[in-house]
């Protein structure tokens, strides 16, 4: 009789429990500067991702009265939300993942590795149907692209991205005490 996998029974579990206590997951061979970089990046990819989904979702919410779904603009911004979307999911279940490492507590580490191995195809399944819409509305968003005025002034711009810069910066603040005071 097959006994029903819980966390608690789970291979990763006792995987862990039977281990040595290691302040990362195995795979970073105890290389700290791997895991703080790591763990910084999925951290602040994660976040940078919900702020552009957040964003586009926003302005498809205040245009969809203008919009047509087909336009070019209405692609581009189902694109990138959909790439948004895509890099949310996989960098938050990587953040989660090393957030979570405990080998104290194997059963959570167990519950958060469940949870990144049903995340992940989610997050690949939003990047393979992002890809799909750039192959098929490419030629006319490159037509549409290709229409004058432009240059388009992108130096302008600059400073929307000082929020990002401070999400940067809070993420590695955050990942390197974490990784210090571990």
């Amino acid at each position: 009789m097959r006994v029903p996998v819980s966390a608690e029974n789970s291979l990763v579990a006792q995987t862990v429990a039977n281990g040595p206590p290691t302040m990362a997951p195995p795979s970073f061979n105890d290389g700290a500067s791997l895991f703080l970089f790591n763990l910084f990046l999925m951290t602040a990819a994660m976040f940078l991702g919900a702020m552009l989904v957040g964003r586009q979702l926003s302005r498809i919410w205040a245009q969809r009265r203008f919009d047509h779904p087909l336009d070019p603009v209405s692609l581009y911004r189902t694109i990138t939300v959909l790439a948004g979307v895509g890099l949310t999911l996989r960098c938050g279940a990587e953040a989660m993942y090393l957030w979570g490492w405990s080998p104290a507590d194997p059963v959570t580490v167990a519950r958060v590795a469940m949870a990144k191995r049903w995340i992940d195809p989610v997050a690949v399944a939003a990047g393979l149907l992002w890809m799909g819409i750039v192959m098929l509305g490419e030629p006319g968003i490159e037509h549409q692209l290709r229409k004058s005025p432009l240059p388009v002034d992108m130096w302008s711009r600059w400073p929307t991205l000082a929020r990002a810069a401070g999400i940067i910066v809070l993420s590695f603040i955050a990942a390197a005490a974490a990784v210090i005071f571990r």
